[in-house]
C-alpha cells in the first residue's frame, strides 16, 4: 500500500506520540484526578482542592522540599564544576590516553543507582571500610549519621553522575572550530585563557541544559536516601519523592501522594523555567530605521530625495 508524503511524518511521529501518551500524559491527568479526592470506607469522595491545602500546611513536605534545593545548590554546583574541568582537561594537549580516560569517568554513570548506593552506604561504614574507619579513629566522622547523610549523598550522585556531564561536554567542546583556537593562540592566549574565554563561552548552552537537567534530577532525588534509609535512620519524609511514595505504599493513600506529586511537578517545571529564563540571552533590539527623506544625501545623489 501506497502512503502520500504527508502520511509519513505521521507514521513515523506515531510510536512516539502513543508512548508519549501512555506514560506521560495519562499519569499526569489520572494524578490530577486522584488528587481532587479522598479515599473514605472504600469510596472516592469528591474534596476538591482539599488535598492541595494539606500540602500547603505540610511542614514535613516542605522541609523536603528545602532539603533537596540545599542538596542541588552544593551537589549540582560541584559536580558541574568538576565535570567541565575534567573536560577540558581531556580537551586540552596536556592529557595523553584520552579514550582510556573518558571511559574510566564514564564508567560510574553505567552503574544502577541503586546498586551504587548500596555500595556507598556500605564503603560509608566505618567498621567496613578502612578509609572511614581511619577518619573516625582521629575526627569523629560518620556519613550515615543523621548530620552527615545528605553530604554522603551528595558524594554519591556527584561519583555517579560527573562523568556523564563530562562527555556531554566533551563532545560539544569537540564541535568548536579549530580556527578559533588558532586565532587564540596568534593572540598569545594560553591553553587556561583559550579554555576560560574561547571554550566555556561556546558550550555555554550545553552547560545551561545539563543545569537544568540537574534541577530537575535534585529535585527528584529518591534512590539514594531510599536505600540509605534501610542504613541509618532517615525519616520517611527526607525528600518529597520518599514522602510520596511512603504515603502511596505504606499508608495507602494514593489520593494524598497524587496531590504532592502534581505539587512538586510544578515546582520543578517553574523552576527549570525559571532559570531558563533568567539565563537566556536578551533579544537584540532593532535597529530604527532611518528616514531617507530627512538624509537626503544617503543616496549618492546631493540633495536629491528619492
Amino acid at each position: 500500500m501506497r502512503t502520500g508524503r504527508g502520511q509519513v511524518p505521521i507514521l513515523l511521529l506515531a510510536p512516539f506520540v502513543v508512548l508519549f501518551a501512555v506514560f506521560f500524559i495519562f499519569p499526569v491527568l489520572y494524578a490530577l484526578y486522584l488528587s481532587l479526592f479522598v479515599s473514605h470506607g472504600g469510596q472516592n469522595i469528591f474534596v476538591g482542592l482539599q488535598n492541595y491545602v494539606q500540602v500547603f500546611q505540610d511542614t514535613a513536605y516542605w522541609s523536603g522540599l528545602l532539603r533537596v534545593i540545599l542538596y542541588g545548590v552544593i551537589q549540582v554546583t560541584i559536580m558541574l564544576i568538576v565535570a567541565l574541568v575534567l573536560a577540558l582537561l581531556l580537551d586540552s594537549d596536556y592529557v595523553k590516553g584520552k579514550a582510556m580516560f573518558r571511559l574510566i569517568y564514564f564508567l560510574p554513570y553505567a552503574v544502577p543507582g541503586v546498586i551504587a548506593a548500596i555500595m556507598w552506604g556500605f564503603l560509608y561504614a566505618p567498621q567496613l571500610d578502612p578509609l572511614m574507619s581511619l577518619f573516625s579513629a582521629k575526627h569523629p566522622l560518620n556519613l550515615l549519621a543523621q548530620g552527615h547523610v545528605l553530604a554522603g549523598i551528595i558524594n554519591m550522585a556527584t561519583w555517579e553522575w560527573a562523568g556523564y556531564n563530562m562527555t556531554i561536554y566533551f563532545a560539544s567542546l569537540t564541535s568548536i572550530p579549530v580556527e578559533l583556537y588558532e586565532a587564540a593562540r596568534l593572540d598569545g592566549c594560553s591553553e587556561v585563557q583559550t579554555a576560560i574565554h574561547v571554550k566555556v563561552p561556546m558550550i555555554r548552552q550545553t552547560i545551561i541544559l545539563t543545569v537544568v537537567l540537574s534541577i530537575i534530577g535534585s529535585l527528584q532525588l529518591f534512590n539514594e536516601p531510599f536505600v540509605l534509609a534501610s542504613l541509618t535512620t532517615i525519616s520517611a519524609s527526607y525528600t518529597p519523592n520518599m514522602y510520596i511514595y511512603n504515603t502511596a505504599f505504606s499508608y495507602g493513600n494514593f489520593n494524598y501522594s497524587a496531590a504532592m506529586s502534581v505539587v512538586l511537578a510544578v515546582i520543578t517545571f517553574v523552576a527549570s523555567l525559571f532559570f531558563l529564563y533568567m539565563t537566556s540571552e536578551p533579544a537584540p533590539s532593532n535597529k530604527k530605521k532611518v528616514n531617507r527623506a530627512e538624509h537626503p544625501n544617503m543616496n549618492g545623489v546631493p540633495g536629491e530625495v528619492r
